[in-house]
């Protein structure tokens, strides 16, 4: 059998468009997801090109079961409990699956040798940023279920690296969109409430700062993490380099849509009532461009012309 590449949370947004770009330069490609989140419907247009084994990164047997079955020999690492809102929710939950979750796949990976494991991580671990553009040196400093376990993640990751030799390969991105974000958060109700003549309405967020990365972007600077021989670093912040408020983002949109209705409120975005989540900004990606050779091709608003164009064509 073919040589495999597995894809952990394959059927989600980041999963989905990894695998669509590997098959079409011809790896073979194995998606393994429990599809409690993950929307098998991201996969249509090129399914016949993968394989979709539905499974939990819980279940250690399992997983090795599959590797085995399928060959696999490089994995990236995408499954977990992902957003600040869900993980205060739900901290346990959180905890078990994105911490217990990734030392199973790197249990699994120790096991089988694994040539290359890379892990989809956040600029979430860096907390509040204190400058910008922000490094990969920057000290973490988490402050909700989510951003914590992505951290400890990348401890136990470093831990296997360090002590068993696995080939361990990091990347942080910011706030990734385009076609099939399945969440319900900006540009995603900007374009789809405006295409569809609903307003929006925000009542905080105005000032708060991210760097947006359009999911082309960064399925072509993950491609370059994953692939790189002998890496140098073993962190990378794969992002757009840029931040924009969200204010600026609905002049934008505005632009792209003419007569969208979008209201965005001052200050920060909220984790919960009188809870305002850290402020963010644009990510350094020095670091990426000199040792990967990455360079972002979208600014905010062409990301944002090509993300409205694929939401046009689907006749929301």
């Amino acid at each position: 059998m073919e040589q495999s590449i597995l894809i952990t949370g394959g059927a989600g947004f980041l999963g989905a468009h990894m695998a669509r770009a590997l098959a079409q330069r011809g790896d073979r490609v194995v998606l393994y997801d429990n599809v409690s989140t993950g929307l098998p419907q991201n996969l249509l247009p090129f399914q016949d090109r993968v394989k979709l084994v539905q499974g939990d990164i819980l279940d250690l047997s399992f997983l090795m079961r599959t590797m085995k079955a399928e060959d696999v020999k490089r994995i990236i690492h995408t499954a977990a409990l992902v957003g600040f809102g869900p993980s205060i929710e739900k901290p346990a939950l959180t905890a078990k699956i994105n911490v217990e979750g990734t030392i199973n796949v790197l249990e699994a990976s120790r096991f089988f040798g694994i040539e290359r494991l890379m892990d989809i991580s956040s600029e979430e671990v860096y907390g509040q940023f204190q400058y910008e553009p922000l490094d990969e040196d920057y000290p973490v400093s988490p402050t909700v279920p989510y951003s914590i376990t992505k951290m400890a993640a990348q401890r136990y990751e470093e831990f296997f690296h360090t002590f068993f030799g696995l080939d361990v390969v990091i990347i942080r991105t910011s706030w990734v969109y385009g076609w099939g974000l399945p969440r319900a958060r900006p540009p995603k109700t900007f374009l789809e409430n405006s295409l569809k003549g609903t307003p929006t309405e925000m009542e905080t967020g105005g000032d708060h700062r991210a760097d947006h990365t359009y999911i082309d972007d960064f399925v072509r600077g993950a491609l370059l993490a994953f692939d790189v021989k002998e890496p140098k670093s073993r962190i990378f912040n794969i992002a757009s380099g840029k931040a924009h408020t969200f204010k600026e983002m609905a002049q934008m949109v505005r632009k792209i849509i003419p007569g969208a209705k979008i209201t965005v409120g001052p200050g920060l975005l909220r984790y919960a009532d009188g809870v305002d989540a850290p402020q963010k900004g644009a990510l350094s990606i020095q670091r990426a461009q000199s040792e990967l050779g990455y360079q972002p091709q979208y600014d905010l608003f062409e990301g944002l012309k090509k993300y409205a164009d694929s939401l046009r064509q689907e006749r929301i």
